[in-house]
């Protein structure tokens, strides 16, 4: 079996033969194979966290400068979120996690903001955090989306109420159906004609 390309210009045929033709399909499915190994060594490294070698020694710098900031990035980074970078994570939680006061804690997220390793952005009252991606990052630069849609939330048990756990295990209020009890539904708004005599109860 031979492959013909012609050229209508020179009428010249050029012929790919069985060999031509193998040699094209090792060439795609070394493509493929790559693709795959890369689906493979992505999904490999799903828990794993990079880092910019540029910033090793900003990172050292930091430590020196404030032992909590640093343990505070570092909470941010393992809990950020893979493609966004961000957690939502209160000042109660930064303390119990660190063991030092608010003032301690507001201290090292300022330093960590004025010296750019995150950015703090406003949820109503709550506060996400985004991890520098030049410095941190999990997933391709390709798949980064806007933190401000998605984030990573922490909740401390601390700042709920006391009976939470319990209300937890209790189910949410049933809404029903409109399709029950042999209701029936009416979709769109179309003029409906005026209802049969037997439908209305003139008692």
């Amino acid at each position: 079996m031979r492959l013909c390309l012609t050229r209508r210009a020179s009428n010249d045929t050029t012929s790919l033969t069985r060999d031509h033709c193998r040699v094209i399909l090792d060439m795609g499915n070394k493509v493929n194979e790559a693709a795959e190994s890369h689906e493979v060594l992505d999904a490999g490294n799903f828990n794993f966290v990079q880092v910019s070698r540029a910033y090793l020694k900003e990172w050292r710098a930091l430590t020196r400068k404030s032992p909590i900031a640093s343990e505070i990035l570092m909470y941010l980074v393992e809990n950020m979120g893979r493609t966004t970078n961000a957690v939502v994570c209160s000042y109660t939680t930064l303390m119990e996690v660190t063991a030092v006061s608010r003032a301690s804690v507001a201290r090292a997220v300022k330093l960590l903001k004025d010296d750019r390793w995150i950015e703090a952005i406003k949820i109503g009252n709550a506060t996400a955090y985004c991890v520098n991606a030049s410095a941190f990052w999990q997933a391709a630069r390709n798949q980064k989306k806007y933190a401000i849609f998605q984030a990573t939330v922490i909740a401390s048990s601390t700042e709920q109420d006391n009976d939470f756990i319990e209300k937890s295990k209790q189910q949410l209020r049933y809404i029903p159906f409109v399709g029950e009890k042999n209701d029936r539904a009416i979709v769109g708004d179309d003029l409906l004609p005026p209802p049969d005599q037997t439908d209305l109860d003139l008692n």
